[in-house]
């Protein structure tokens, strides 16, 4: 396996590789401190299984470097991390299409389990965001009466979704056949006027949606 690690902290990117290695002895860790080199390597056409992204690295500028570096990444896999963060900020990366947030706070073993979840195809979402107590500076105009439109299964699939699970675990989970999971999400989509899976998620947390 391949990561690209863009952090300008030295001793967090060693403490990184040391739980890389416990995740996976032979990982090939790339290293970037800025902006700029992140790009450069993206750029150059190499292909990563992971990219953890510092938030506060020099030339991110905040969420719009988050933006730029999914759109050049493409298909691969963008994990934004950050030692402080606020819900807004998580909520607008995962909108942005990040396969997840990790805070650096995070243990060891949590970090490995949070990396494995979005390494199998599924979302990492620290779970105090899905408190409606946490801080929340979205001004979201959108009518919370929208979820009472979904039918039962739809808040079931919706509520997996939001969860960080993928379309085939939702499916073993609810005992279905994942074309069904899929048409499911299709209804969801379409009755909250989103057209994504990251959208639907980013509006059920900032409306404190439970299932």
């Amino acid at each position: 396996m391949k990561f690209l690690l863009a952090d300008d902290h030295g001793l967090f990117r060693e403490g990184i590789k040391l739980i890389f290695n416990k995740l996976q002895p032979n990982i090939e860790v790339v290293e970037a401190t800025t902006l700029p080199e992140t790009e450069q390597l993206l750029s150059a056409g190499e292909v990563y299984d992971l990219i953890l992204l510092d938030l506060k690295m020099p030339g991110v500028h905040g969420l719009d470097g988050v933006e730029k570096i999914v759109q050049i990444a493409k298909d691969q896999l963008v994990v934004v991390m950050s030692g402080a963060y606020r819900r807004a900020d998580v909520l607008t990366c995962i909108e942005k299409g990040a396969a997840g947030f990790i805070p650096k706070t995070l243990g060891g073993q949590a970090m490995i389990n949070a990396i494995n979840l979005v390494l199998n195809g599924e979302k990492f979402i620290p779970s105090v965001i899905c408190s409606t107590d946490a801080e929340d500076e979205f001004d979201d105009q959108t009518d919370p009466r929208l979820f009472n439109e979904l039918t039962a299964r739809e808040r079931e699939v919706l509520k997996y979704l939001v969860e960080g699970h993928s379309n085939k675990v939702i499916a073993n989970i609810l005992e279905l056949q994942e074309v069904t999971v899929r048409a499911h999400l299709k209804g969801v989509f379409r009755k909250l006027g989103v057209s994504s899976r990251t959208q639907a998620v980013g509006l059920a947390l900032r409306r404190g949606f439970k299932g």
